[in-house]
């Protein structure tokens, strides 16, 4: 999270940056002064090329960044999410009411370690991963047998 943060302080800087750079270029300077500064008008066209190389490589930058920052919020929106489904396994597994898969009827680990999924914060335990399909169509479905056996 603090990457993130970084990130999006470093893009809003540079957004800042580029900004103040295309708008006091070597074009219309209407509306504002800039303290008495003198311009030359000699070597305008080369300064001009330049200022515009040096935008252009910034607006680079800047959509680089805003890539980079959008990609970096997606992963830890993802970590966060499995970190939460991480917690969810851990606290239910304990407590789990049932010993058969809700899709199969399979004692869970007979067919290997059990897998787990947990839809809307509710943990369904499944005796393998050829019954995940089932349970991913209609995840209401096995919620409603997880709680029902909960309530007994």
């Amino acid at each position: 999270m603090k990457k993130t943060a970084q990130f999006i302080g470093t893009l809003i800087v540079g957004i800042s940056c580029s900004l103040w750079l295309t708008g006091c270029g070597e074009g219309d300077h209407a509306g504002h002064d800039h303290g008495g500064e003198t311009t030359q008008t000699a070597d305008s066209s080369s300064t001009g090329n330049a200022g515009d190389q040096l935008a252009g490589a910034l607006s680079g930058a800047i959509n680089a960044t805003a890539d980079a920052a959008k990609d970096a919020v997606n992963q830890a929106a993802k970590e966060v999410e499995d970190l939460t489904d991480e917690a969810i396994i851990k606290a239910q597994s304990a407590t789990y009411p049932l010993k058969k898969c809700v899709v199969s009827g399979e004692d869970l680990g007979s067919m290997g370690d059990a897998v787990n999924f947990v839809h809307e914060g509710t943990l369904i335990k499944l005796c393998c991963d050829h019954c995940l399909p089932d349970v991913e169509k209609d995840p209401a479905k096995y919620v409603a047998m997880v709680k029902e056996a909960i309530a007994k």
